[in-house]
């Protein structure tokens, strides 16, 4: 039997970690059941990564919200490929690529990474991706989230055929953690003896990182050697920046690093100050690399992080709550190495191997439910498949 061609849709303006999780699938997948594709919605440095590995690859740029010109390319496009399946991620891709189904006839199965009511800088922008979400959620055959918490959230706009399946992490080589440390430090002019508290992720409102320099402002009045690094791009670069000069706290403001995980070794504390979070996938990398974290009990974080076990958790936006959080595990070594050590033992149950095989569990159940006749069609009305859920590891 030929393989199932899996044609994935994406914005791929950055790499963050929804980019992230599609290049996982992209690269475990069972090659001798599923054959990837991709379509990208923005010309960036993702596609190229795809093709690198000689994923067959293209790019449609979308310039607006209600663009749908690029839908009559994705279509001739899937349907010289021959598109199975076509499994989309994120709001731009969730409109065209669900449409684009219909029109060939095939199934559509959608991952929800993150919150809709958070991804956007404007209240407006988020209310049209919801109701354009609304719109198309019925022609979804399965719905896919990184987290209970996101189940949640897009069962109360009328999802179906729900599934969390977590993000998966693979393993981190860290060398010589002091060796990276040093390195990273001297690369960034990062004194040897600061006391590094750092963050990754894109620098936008829903990250929070105005928290962790407001927070970090009032440590610094009880260590005096606290240095802060931000890793990651966005809108708000200059808005931060400003704010870090503004606020005369030592800080190191990176940009975009491909590798940003190399870093970990440098920092003596990690924190994720989001408002809201579809799970937190770095948190895993942070476990891996023995640094304790603090982070907002949000989103699906806590479903990773267990509150006093595997780091301290504290209310989103809680400036106060994190400035004490951190200072918590500063001064109590005790109880940074056993964070440490539950987070050493945690991460691995957020495997990239169990995350693809349940995946392709997904894809299995879908295409069987539809009975395709002669060539690519599939019937329109598809049977529903019974919600599926996962259990927090």
């Amino acid at each position: 039997m030929k393989p199932y061609k899996i044609l994935h849709i994406i914005g791929g303006g950055e790499i963050g970690g929804a980019e992230q999780h599609v290049l996982t699938l992209l690269y475990g997948i069972d090659r001798t059941r599923f054959t990837p594709h991709l379509v990208c919605l923005t010309d960036g440095p993702f596609a190229a990564l795809a093709r690198e590995t000689n994923i067959p690859t293209i790019t449609r740029s979308m310039h607006f919200p209600l663009d749908l010109s690029p839908l009559p390319g994705i279509i001739r496009w899937a349907r010289q490929k021959g598109i199975n399946l076509v499994h989309t991620h994120g709001s731009r891709a969730n409109l065209l690529g669900r449409l684009g189904a219909r029109w060939l006839g095939v199934p559509s199965l959608t991952t929800v990474h993150s919150s809709l009511a958070h991804d956007y800088l404007s209240p407006w922008s988020a209310r049209m991706a919801l109701g354009l979400d609304r719109l198309t959620l019925p022609l979804t055959s399965g719905i896919i989230t990184v987290s209970e918490y996101l189940a949640k959230e897009v069962a109360l706009r009328g999802g179906r055929n729900l599934e969390t399946i977590y993000n998966g992490q693979a393993p981190i080589s860290f060398d010589d953690p002091s060796s990276s440390r040093h390195k990273f430090r001297l690369q960034w002019g990062i004194p040897t003896d600061a006391l590094v508290l750092g963050t990754i992720g894109r620098l936008h409102p829903t990250k929070g990182q105005t928290y962790l320099i407001k927070a970090a402002s009032q440590l610094r009045f009880k260590f005096p050697n606290l240095h802060l690094l931000l890793i990651g791009d966005g809108p708000l670069r200059q808005d931060l920046e400003l704010e870090l000069k503004q606020s005369t706290l030592p800080y190191t403001l990176t940009g975009y690093l491909p590798q940003a995980y190399e870093a970990l070794p440098a920092m003596d504390l990690f924190v994720l100050p989001s408002v809201c979070e579809g799970m937190g996938l770095v948190l895993l990398e942070a476990m891996q690399a023995g640094v304790p974290i603090v982070a907002s009990a949000v989103g699906g974080i806590p479903e990773v992080v267990r509150a006093g076990e595997d780091g301290l958790l504290v209310s989103p936006g809680d400036v106060a709550g994190f400035s004490n959080a951190c200072s918590k595990i500063i001064e109590n070594p005790d109880l940074a190495k056993s964070l440490v050590l539950s987070g050493l033992s945690r991460w691995p149950k957020f495997s990239v191997d169990s995350m693809i095989r349940e995946t392709e569990q997904v894809y299995t159940r879908i295409l069987d439910q539809s009975t395709p006749p002669a060539g690519l069609h599939y019937k329109e009305n598809l049977a529903s498949a019974k919600p599926q859920r996962r259990r927090s590891p």
